[in-house]
């Protein structure tokens, strides 16, 4: 059985991976807007992902028969100063998620939730994946220089798939 504060962790969740759907929706938006078609790429396919997450912890509320509780959010901002900008803002808050996910990980460890602990085990996972492509998009970008951004970003919306 999943404990009450399990579940009320869990649809906190929820509402924080909406809120990252978001947040990436409106950096595809303002990449696509400054001609950063790649990382305008990449971010549309992190809204995406994010939604996905969102639509996981609901089924998972749901098969448990706990309920689910879909929360407002904040706007998210709109405008950066560069593409550098956009991923140091995004590893932040993916260091936000990650710190929301071992919290989770940690209630339902601690109250022998076998469920939860099982089902969260994926966005431990996914987690270190999202950090560690972001570090590695940063590192690029700093390395690339003014000059090269403009290939960074080809290569950033290469790893997603296609040119």
């Amino acid at each position: 059985m999943v404990s009450k504060n399990v579940v009320k962790l869990l649809n906190e969740q929820v509402a924080l991976e909406s809120e990252s759907s978001n947040i990436y929706l409106a950096m595809a938006v303002w990449a696509e807007v400054n001609g950063w078609r790649g990382t305008a790429k990449f971010m549309y396919k992190q809204a995406e992902e994010e939604r996905g997450h969102m639509q996981k912890l609901i089924s998972f509320l749901m098969d448990i028969g706990e309920p689910v509780s879909i929360a407002g959010m904040k706007d998210p901002v709109n405008s950066f100063k560069d593409i550098a900008e956009v991923f140091a803002v995004s590893l932040k808050h993916e260091l936000k998620l990650t710190a929301s996910i071992h919290n989770i990980m940690t209630e339902a460890r601690r109250t022998n939730d076998y469920a939860a602990t099982s089902f969260l085990k994926f966005f431990v996972d996914e987690q270190v994946e999202e950090e560690s492509n972001m570090e590695k998009i940063i590192h690029l970008i700093k390395n690339a220089g003014p000059i090269s951004l403009y290939l960074a970003d080809k290569e950033i919306g290469a790893m997603v798939g296609g040119a």
